[in-house]
């Protein structure tokens, strides 16, 4: 019914509106072309094209042909792009763990710039802490991965790590609590009033650790943010604490107890195995990138 090239030739002509422009355009004879289109038009049994002056006029016909051409030749395009992508020993899949303290708006960029850099790979986005994370990282079932550093980095197994900046924390507590109400917090209310830690945090074994007699763990920064409304307090990502303290939940709780925020630094991760996979190795040159971006 139709070749690539008679597809080619007539959405060349559609968008040109003349054989000339078309030819110029194909890096072709104008004859060439016009023949093209002839043999097209010959397999359809109708004109294509009516010649106007020097303008190529599509017809009623062409009109309704032209975006279903454009479909067939974008899908060639592709099926040509897959073909090749498969034909290279690049993997097409990948398991990316993140703390949940990351921020998301690094891991939303990422995803976005790998959709149209590397179309054809496909990301599952995992959350887990340190602990777990590092070990799946060693198994093979994560491939690279977003987590808190401790002071000296020590994997046990091959990996590459990289340094992306610090997260910051600060301590809150519930607005209308009596801990908001107080002029000072200080080591006595760290250790004696209820301190929501995060799990992560915990088994990240970094700086964020259980300092209250009465110390509660719990998985979801969501949900500390809710418990604060009625009882004590938690270190958490400024970024996190953001939407609790628009809505007048939490407040930032000023103390002597930290100078500055809790700076908590994070690292990329992955093995050794993949330091020359050609996404990962684009993906590792995105993050400088964003890192610039979104740390201090």
């Amino acid at each position: 019914m139709h070749t690539l090239e008679q597809l080619r030739a007539f959405i060349a002509v559609y968008e040109n509106h003349s054989f000339s422009s078309a030819g110029r355009f194909l890096n072709k004879d104008r004859t060439t072309v016009r023949e093209l289109v002839k043999s097209y038009e010959d397999a359809l049994g109708y004109d294509l094209f009516n010649i106007v002056g020097r303008k190529s006029v599509a017809t009623f016909a062409a009109e309704k042909l032209y975006p279903h051409a454009i479909l067939v030749i974008r899908q060639e395009s592709k099926l040509a792009e897959v073909s090749q992508f498969l034909f290279s020993t690049s993997r097409t899949h990948f398991n990316i763990g993140y703390d949940v303290d990351f921020p998301f708006d690094f891991l939303k960029s990422v995803e976005l710039w790998a959709a149209k850099c590397f179309p054809l790979v496909s990301i599952n986005w995992l959350a887990r802490n340190r602990e777990i994370g590092l070990d799946e990282l060693k198994c093979g079932e994560l491939d690279f991965a977003f987590f808190p550093t401790r002071g000296a980095i020590s994997l046990g197994f091959p990996a590459h790590f990289q340094h992306l900046g610090y997260i910051d924390y600060g301590l809150y507590v519930g607005s209308n609590t009596s801990l908001a109400h107080k002029p000072t917090f200080d080591l006595e209310d760290a250790q004696l009033e209820i301190q929501y830690l995060s799990e992560n945090a915990l088994k990240a074994e970094g700086a964020i650790k259980a300092f209250s007699y009465s110390t509660r763990i719990v998985s979801s920064s969501d949900l500390i943010i809710q418990l604060l409304q009625y009882q004590g307090w938690a270190l958490l990502p400024n970024r996190a604490a953001e939407s609790g303290v628009k809505m007048g939940n939490i407040e930032k709780k000023e103390t002597s107890l930290l100078s500055n925020d809790l700076k908590v630094p994070f690292s990329l991760f992955h093995t050794i195995e993949l330091e020359r996979d050609p996404f990962i190795k684009a993906l590792r040159n995105e993050c400088d990138l964003l890192a610039k971006r979104y740390f201090n």
